[in-house]
């Protein structure tokens, strides 16, 4: 599909309305999900540090919270994608921007899959002592959680960089 309009009076090529419309909901997704995965990590440092709440109260707000930053990632990915794939043909910053979402997409999708889910098991109840498992898993969610940021944020930035419009 071609989402560049040529007009007759100067001869310069123009986005069509579309893919213009599609690349600012994949502008706004991208910064969406970088800003929501930064305020996840600011929020859940706060409450590790917060001294007046106990293991118990922590593993509460965890299973309240986690769920939620996931559901946020996977709206701000699915939206971004969707857009990205009507936008791509407008420059290739946008198919590069597209594949580092796709990527962070699959890794955000591996975590949720095979790190947290199995982690929520184990403070479940709450209050239950840290085992090895809990913590290979813990360094597992931040490792991968910082590869996901940095190709959403790579991606953010390739996406924002201005287009250039001109003849062809």
């Amino acid at each position: 599909m071609n989402h560049v309009i040529t007009s007759a009076e100067d001869g310069l090529h123009r986005p069509s309305p579309v893919a213009v419309g599609a690349l600012v909901v994949m502008r706004l997704m991208l910064a969406a999900w970088v800003g929501a995965a930064v305020l996840f990590v600011l929020t859940s440092v706060a409450e590790q540090m917060f001294t007046e709440f106990n293991s118990t109260v922590r593993d509460q707000l965890a299973t309240i919270r986690f769920p939620l930053y996931y559901a946020t990632g996977i709206t701000c990915c699915t939206l971004t994608l969707a857009a990205g794939v009507l936008c791509r043909s407008l420059s290739r910053r946008l198919t590069a921007a597209l594949v580092l979402a796709t990527l962070a997409g699959i890794v955000f999708g591996l975590d949720y899959w095979f790190v947290y889910r199995p982690l929520q098991e184990l403070i479940i109840p709450a209050g239950q002592p840290r085992t090895e498992q809990f913590t290979q898993l813990h360094t597992w969610s931040r490792n991968v959680n910082a590869l996901h940021l940095l190709l959403v944020l790579t991606a953010a930035v390739q996406a924002a960089l201005p287009l250039t419009c001109g003849k062809r």
